[in-house]
């Protein structure tokens, strides 16, 4: 599958916000003149564009299919550095909003199964995912975990949707993911796609040792400093060179 790499910076409506999850907003976003918005493939992102000096990266989650808008889910961070307080705090309805892009380094490939794991907001770039491997008749599976399930965005529109592939496991009622029961056994033509917090990747990296070299598909946020100074940005890859998320 390509990889759309669109650097244009466009200015769209925020149409919409609706609380799905403990701190957790999605944003519709559409264009002002019922324009087409750009296309993009499953795993892409678009940078939100405030201003000059505060530029962050969110993972698309809606229908790719859908051209009448974009949406995006951001989690507010305890220690935010002006992106998901800017977007919780400040961005109102009706107001327009600076996109670039969408861009994609974490392509969907082709596969006959798939096994998903997702940790809290790392939920966002497997949702396309689901749907492009269910229409593509592929067989998989998505283990999904949080904190809480309060704090688990989209959990009963997956569950409604797909039934038993998906298995939502919190935290605070399961414990961690069982990552050797999922991971122990290397499997043929399986990929796996994987997004969500620093432990959770590192732990499926380990647990994914014997698959493979190209079975194991990462995706994680890592703080990079651009200038001018004291700007960062989001950097983000996928692997088979694993970026820190």
């Amino acid at each position: 599958m390509s990889t759309l790499r669109g650097k244009v910076d466009r200015d769209l409506v925020l149409e919409s916000t609706e609380t799905i999850a403990e701190g957790v907003l999605l944003l519709t976003l559409r264009d002002p003149d019922g324009r087409p918005v750009p296309e993009w493939e499953p795993g892409a992102h678009i940078d939100l564009v405030p201003r000059p000096d505060l530029v962050r990266q969110y993972s698309l989650c809606g229908d790719p299919a859908d051209r009448s808008r974009l949406q995006l889910a951001v989690l507010r961070e305890p220690e935010s550095r002006g992106g998901s307080s800017y977007v919780h705090d400040e961005l109102s309805e009706g107001e327009s909003v600076r996109i670039r892009g969408p861009r994609n380094h974490f392509p969907l490939e082709k596969a006959k199964r798939y096994l998903f794991i997702a940790g809290g907001i790392g939920i966002t770039p497997i949702l396309p995912m689901l749907a492009a491997a269910e229409a593509n008749g592929a067989d998989w599976q998505l283990v999904y975990g949080g904190r809480t399930r309060a704090s688990m965005a989209f959990r009963e529109t997956l569950q409604q949707k797909y039934g038993k592939r998906v298995s939502i496991r919190p935290q605070d009622e399961y414990g961690l993911l069982d990552l050797p029961a999922l991971l122990g056994k290397p499997k043929r033509r399986t990929a796996i796609y994987c997004c969500g917090p620093k432990p959770l990747l590192a732990a499926v990296e380990a647990g994914s040792a014997k698959w493979p070299s190209d079975a194991l598909h990462v995706e994680r946020l890592a703080p990079r400093r651009i200038s001018p100074p004291g700007h960062a940005r989001l950097s983000r890859s996928s692997s088979p060179s694993p970026a820190l998320r």
